[in-house]
């Protein structure tokens, strides 16, 4: 298999390397599979060698616990959050990997990877998504060299994942229709127009942590208005045959379109079980699932959460980018607000521009 072919090359780069250096191995190539046979391969000694594994979430560490039974191979593996890096520093490891290693927070705990980069012989910063901006801090952090670049393009033309396209689905903010905002203690009446135009205006006027605040109150409500939730929802009653994945901001905002929801609250994962076992078609999923799970014929994905970062919305879109599906259509739904705008044309930075069609929600026409 041409899979196995390309897993091999990568696994050499590896070896050649040292077990040093950064990774940078599209979705779907095997990126779990490739580093755990590179430490086979790499490890001379009939003991079992230890193994640091660094991750964002719990999907990471689940992928790497099921890979390592797939394959029958079981070193003295560790785990640790990104969140947890600090606990880790003092500590010397036979390997250190650093998974989806964008997400590492890089004002907190950058720092602290680097000088676990320092202290460890053998470490691997890996990712399916780097962008510029992340790949040159990671460098600077570590000093360690790019020892492998397996991009997304090379892996459509490799026909490991199938070609996608984005449509990009422009709304209007609602200016007429009034809701209820604010919470228990103070409450107000209001439009999405007016909202957004009093979020808008406490960012401009606030400084330092406050004008954190209040952009991070702006973006929830840019990401879980009204006028977005009738757009995405035009879309869903319209496509009621189509297996789709629906990401969104947060629970609230998810319960609206009444879908079968997955996140990190849920008690089980029965609902994410069925979906990936095709009883159901529809699949709402909260801040959840965007990496180290692999969906079968999913070919349309939904996204409502907008921000700037490039490599969380290609690890959202690699969930659609198996070759059991001719061709994956990502929809992400934008308003024409300048500030959302920005952040998507960001996001946009590493995604192919030939891949992209605008939609006027307003027209229903592309533009």
């Amino acid at each position: 298999m041409k899979k196995d072919l390309i897993q091999r090359e990568i696994i050499n780069l590896i070896l050649q390397a040292k077990f040093r250096g950064i990774v940078l191995s599209s979705v779907r190539s095997g990126k779990t599979r490739i580093l755990l046979e590179a430490i086979r391969e790499d490890w001379k000694s009939d003991s079992m060698p230890s193994v640091l594994v660094c991750y964002p979430n719990i999907d990471i560490r689940n992928a790497w616990e099921a890979e390592c039974d797939k394959i029958l191979y079981h070193p003295d593996v560790s785990y640790c959050t990104y969140a947890s890096l600090h606990k880790m520093v003092d500590t010397i490891w036979d390997y250190v990997i650093f998974d989806e290693a964008h997400l590492i927070p890089e004002e907190h705990k950058l720092p602290i990877a680097g000088q676990m980069a320092k202290s460890n012989k053998k470490v691997i910063f890996a990712s399916g998504t780097y962008n510029d901006i992340t790949l040159a801090n990671i460098q600077i952090a570590t000093s360690l060299p790019l020892i492998v670049n397996y991009t997304t393009e090379d892996a459509i033309k490799d026909e490991l994942i199938s070609d996608y396209t984005v449509y990009i689905h422009q709304y209007d903010l609602d200016p007429l229709q009034k809701r209820e905002f604010g919470s228990k203690n103070r409450k107000w009446w209001s439009t999405d127009v007016k909202e957004l135009a009093r979020l808008t205006n406490r960012v401009e006027n606030s400084y330092g942590e406050n004008k954190m605040l209040a952009a991070l109150s702006r973006m929830r409500f840019i990401n879980t208005n009204t006028s977005l939730y009738h757009a995405v929802n035009k879309w869903i009653l319209a496509n009621l045959d189509k297996r789709f994945i629906l990401f969104t901001e947060n629970e609230e905002f998810g319960k609206r379109f009444h879908l079968p929801m997955f996140n990190s609250k849920s008690k089980d994962d029965v609902v994410m079980q069925e979906f990936i076992n095709q009883k159901i078609n529809r699949l709402c999923l909260i801040k959840k699932g965007s990496s180290g799970i692999t969906y079968p014929k999913l070919d349309n994905i939904l996204i409502t959460s907008i921000n700037s970062n490039g490599e969380n919305l290609e690890q959202m879109l690699g969930r659609a980018l198996l070759t059991d599906t001719e061709h994956s259509d990502i929809h992400i739904f934008v308003s024409r607000k300048e500030f959302q705008l920005k952040w998507l044309e960001s996001a946009l930075s590493n995604i192919n521009k030939d891949k992209i069609i605008w939609i006027d929600q307003v027209k229903n026409v592309s533009l």
